[in-house]
């Protein structure tokens, strides 16, 4: 029997934002040679189309609305929506 390969934290939480939530409410911060840059989900996403995309190894922390849902180093999530969207 075949077992089925879970997601990592980092991927569920992106995957949360773009299909259970609003992601508008979603920034991601990642490493830029040697800065750490922040970005709409929306707008790091139109990145990754890009020519040259940003290695998912270089993500730093993903915020919702103000609050830390995944950090690097994490292993759970932990992703609560507020009363409203």
């Amino acid at each position: 029997m075949r077992r089925k390969r879970r997601k990592g934290s980092l991927k569920e939480t992106l995957s949360y934002a773009l299909h259970n939530d609003d992601s508008n409410l979603y920034s991601v911060s990642f490493r830029d040679m040697e800065v750490v840059k922040t970005e709409s989900l929306n707008d790091f996403l139109r990145r990754e189309d890009a020519d040259v995309p940003v290695p998912i190894t270089r993500i730093l922390s993903i915020v919702r609305d103000g609050k830390i849902v995944w950090q690097k180093g994490q292993k759970q999530v932990s992703v609560k929506r507020s009363g409203a969207r």
